[in-house]
């Protein structure tokens, strides 16, 4: 099971499940994404340890400009808790790499789904076997 709540952007997922959703951001100075700037997702656990980290390239032609497909895969999840989570999606403009982490950078935070602020609630189920 996997679901994202449009109204609220609230992710909910079975744990070992996949999932994925578009997230558009657009920059407050009105110019197009370039080849050098990078969306950062991320899930968080209760005590704020990134647990999901992925890296997006802003300028892909087949999405559109600042549109990002956020995959989750049944690797991503299996081997967390049940529980609350939280995830938000950074949009960073020359970003500085170190060791294939970007590390600094100016950071514009988008308004989330439907001007909802970030970081947006995500629960992972426990799954239930069927016996």
């Amino acid at each position: 099971m996997f679901a994202v709540d449009a109204a609220t952007g609230a992710i909910e997922m079975n744990i070992g499940d996949t999932g994925a959703f578009e997230v558009e951001g657009t920059r407050d100075d009105g110019q197009s994404w370039t080849e050098d700037d990078r969306a950062v997702f991320t899930v968080k656990n209760g005590a704020g340890e990134i647990v999901i980290e992925r890296i997006y390239r802003l300028d892909d032609e087949e999405l559109g400009n600042g549109v990002v497909l956020v995959q989750l895969h049944n690797a991503d999840t299996d081997s967390l808790d049940p529980g609350a989570y939280t995830w938000e999606m950074r949009w960073i403009v020359r970003p500085y790499w170190d060791g294939g982490r970007i590390v600094d950078g100016d950071v514009v935070r988008t308004p989330g789904i439907d001007g909802k602020g970030m970081p947006m609630p995500m629960t992972l189920k426990a799954v239930q076997a069927n016996i």
